[in-house]
């Protein structure tokens, strides 16, 4: 949780995705993941930071898709049930 905090303050003082893959040693696909949900909690850094570790274990382990379904995939999902299982 530690790296995610750093990523998230890092990203909160406008450091940019490959800055911050440089500093931190995580890949720019997971750091771009974290923000996308960041993005998503209409928190502010303090509300964030105030969260215990297994608060943001549970926040940042949600599958992405099931938290920002669109409406479309809301659509699609009863017409294949397929992409609900597990692979």
């Amino acid at each position: 949780m530690n790296k995610l905090r750093q990523i998230i303050r890092l990203y909160c003082q406008g450091t940019g995705i490959k800055t911050i893959h440089g500093m931190v040693g995580t890949s720019r696909n997971t750091i771009k993941k974290y923000v996308r949900i960041w993005n998503g909690l209409d928190i502010d850094f303090e509300a964030f930071s105030a969260k215990s570790d297994s608060e943001l274990s549970i926040i940042f382990t949600t599958p992405v898709a099931k938290i920002h379904s669109s409406p479309r995939m809301q659509e699609l999902e009863p017409l294949l049930p397929e992409l609900d299982k597990p692979v």
